[in-house]
């Protein structure tokens, strides 16, 4: 089974439908899902995608997404993943290794659970991670 980390750009492109990229985002997740795909995600990307709903899409947007993402992770279609100390520690030694990428500490903290969990890809629109090394949907 392929296990793929769902990033913070595409759950945005699948979630509003106006975005430029919904429509190729929505076909690979259609994919994904056809093909009985595991996803993963952790409360960091919650964390940036629940702001960026707030900031640019307001309240109605955020709650109806965060009632979506409750539903999929109470049903077992998506697995939390979380940054304890260690990996917290990890990803700082991870951003300075890639500096020269300019990686976010959430994108530091996407690549250390990508390798630690053995993920097969990062369903992401950034280009960064193909720059350290990680495969990506795109």
């Amino acid at each position: 089974m392929q296990k793929v980390f769902i990033d913070t750009s595409c759950y945005l492109a699948l979630f509003i439908g106006s975005d430029i990229k919904h429509s190729i985002v929505a076909k690979t997740f259609k994919k994904y899902i056809q093909g009985r795909y595991q996803f993963f995600t952790s409360y960091y990307v919650l964390n940036e995608l629940y702001t960026r709903l707030v900031y640019d899409f307001g309240k109605i947007e955020l709650k109806k997404v965060v009632a979506q993402i409750n539903k999929v992770v109470k049903n077992n279609e998506l697995k939390m993943l979380d940054v304890d100390e260690v990996l917290f520690n990890k990803s700082a030694e991870t951003m300075t290794k890639f500096a020269e990428h300019k990686l976010s500490f959430v994108d530091a903290s996407i690549y250390n659970l990508v390798k630690d969990y053995k993920l097969d890809e990062v369903f992401t629109l950034d280009s960064d991670f193909k720059k350290v090394g990680l495969k990506t949907s795109f």
